[in-house]
């Protein structure tokens, strides 16, 4: 735990001194941009969740057990008419194995992604004030969270874990970490990821046809890039939890369909601009070369 804490701290300070040395304008290096044009950037690769075999393990068990009690619409409890699954304690469990500061929860993530967190966290509350007013109690509104928490551990965090590291291992990339993981397997587990999830009772039952199923595997795909690149779970929680206010506020007919379709739309838009704000306050998405200025590198 100690080496652990130490390779954290090490990796925080190492983005730290990356931003305090590189200003917005830098653009040093052999293929610096003379002309005073911003470089696109490009991610360094996926988030550092260091993995072991019984984490991958309890991944597995955690998807197995959400899946078949979803199935056989078994439920650890109720708050209000929102079921509380029996896979949500194998999550925390995860989450704590992974790390919650490699989860988001720590001082650099926080800053990265302080607006989207500020406003939604506003909206949220919001929208919980009036559900819990007008459609259905404070219980389950707080069971609306607690279903989005739950299917973020599951889908955005488990899924990702297990099939990542099946498909890195399967390529022959060092699976023990998801930074290592390569294109294929980190796709891969975005597209399992968002696959399950469409495939849940409970969504098929919204589905009516294509132009349904392309939201529900849009909201996994999106809300697993966005932690799957910066590690931060929180903010897919909360774009989550909103997402199932709006969709049973549409249900209940207290709210209009073309409402919730235009919020989860416009929700996924923010979440990926501000996946890429965090990025590059991390230090995660950084400016790649553009042009190759001869002059730099002392040819010509």
């Amino acid at each position: 735990m100690e080496r652990a804490d130490h390779a954290d701290h090490a990796d925080r300070d190492d983005r730290d001194d990356r931003a305090e040395h590189r200003g917005p304008g830098d653009r040093r290096g052999p293929g610096a941009l003379r002309s005073g044009a911003v470089a696109p950037a490009g991610w360094r690769g996926w988030t550092r969740w260091p993995l072991t075999g019984p984490l991958v393990a309890l991944a597995a068990l955690t998807v197995a057990v959400d899946v078949v009690t979803a199935w056989a619409d078994v439920a650890a409890g109720h708050l209000g008419r929102v079921p509380v699954s029996p896979a949500l304690p194998l999550g925390l469990a995860l989450a704590l194995g992974v790390g919650l500061r490699r989860l988001g929860w720590d001082r650099a993530n926080r800053r990265a992604w302080r607006e989207f967190l500020a406003v939604g966290s506003v909206v949220l509350v919001g929208a919980l004030a009036q559900y819990a007013v007008r459609i259905g109690g404070p219980a389950e509104a707080a069971g609306l969270v607690i279903a989005a928490l739950g299917e973020e551990l599951v889908y955005r965090l488990a899924v990702l874990v297990l099939v990542g590291a099946v498909v890195a291992w399967c390529t022959g990339r060092n699976w023990r970490n998801a930074e290592d993981w390569g294109p294929v397997a980190g796709v891969a587990a975005l597209l399992a990821g968002g696959l399950v999830f469409t495939l849940l009772p409970g969504h098929l039952a919204q589905v009516q046809g294509v132009t349904t199923v392309v939201p529900f595997a849009s909201l996994g795909v999106v809300l697993g890039y966005a932690v799957l690149r910066t590690g931060a779970l929180l903010p897919a929680v909360a774009v989550h939890a909103l997402v199932n206010v709006t969709t049973i506020a549409a249900l209940t007919g207290a709210a209009a369909p073309g409402l919730r379709t235009a919020f989860v739309a416009t929700a996924l838009v923010a979440l990926v601009a501000a996946t890429v704000v965090a990025g590059r306050r991390l230090g995660l998405l950084r400016p790649v070369p553009a042009a190759i200025d001869l002059r730099a590198t002392g040819s010509g």
